[in-house]
């Protein structure tokens, strides 16, 4: 979770403004909470449905994350106030605990993922993560790729993070990708 202010507040507080571009428009709660804050109708409950496979799948099934889907201005906004880096973003990943990998159990809060469905959007047009995990692999992850399969990469790049994985050297590059590539073929296998 975000040290300087819990992400759940803010997004209470955003809830009742009268702003539109800050309202949550649809959410789903849960040990796995997705909320949307974009003006874009998205597959919710799909992407709910994954997430919950891939918890359980790694382990997690019981661990806590929000998870917040936006736009440009607003994760450009977060990544401004929180990485000091003055442009958008593709998702941000704030961990409960900060500094060394934690001893994650299957119970504790992992943190807040924040997702632009803007950048995704892009994304899917580009191919540029499925590409990326096609490169990881003797065969193409997929024929297809789709906004929610975008935002499921997202959600599982976010949490490699959460779990205190990282990409800064290339050893932990290539595990993070491989785990990327095991996750997604997981999740896209009927």
């Amino acid at each position: 979770m975000i040290q300087k202010t819990n992400m759940n507040e803010e997004l209470s507080t955003n809830n009742t403004t009268d702003n539109e571009e800050h309202s949550i428009r649809a959410e789903i709660g849960g040990r796995h909470a997705i909320y949307n804050a974009s003006d874009v109708d998205l597959p919710l409950a799909d992407l709910h449905d994954r997430i919950e496979r891939l918890y359980a799948h790694i382990g997690q099934a019981n661990s806590e994350v929000s998870i917040v889907l936006t736009t440009d201005d607003e994760i450009h906004e977060l990544n401004k106030t929180w990485r000091g880096v003055d442009a958008p973003t593709d998702v941000l990943s704030f961990p409960m605990r900060e500094g060394e990998p934690p001893e994650v159990a299957p119970t504790l809060p992992l943190g807040d993922i924040v997702i632009s469905v803007d950048t995704a959007t892009r994304y899917v047009d580009s191919c540029h993560h499925k590409t990326r995990l096609d490169e990881t692999g003797p065969a193409p992850l997929t024929d297809t790729w789709s906004l929610l399969d975008e935002l499921t990469f997202l959600v599982i790049h976010s949490t490699l993070h959460l779990l205190g994985h990282d990409h800064a050297e290339p050893d932990e590059e290539r595990t993070m990708r491989t785990l990327e590539r095991e996750w997604m073929t997981f999740l896209l296998t009927p």
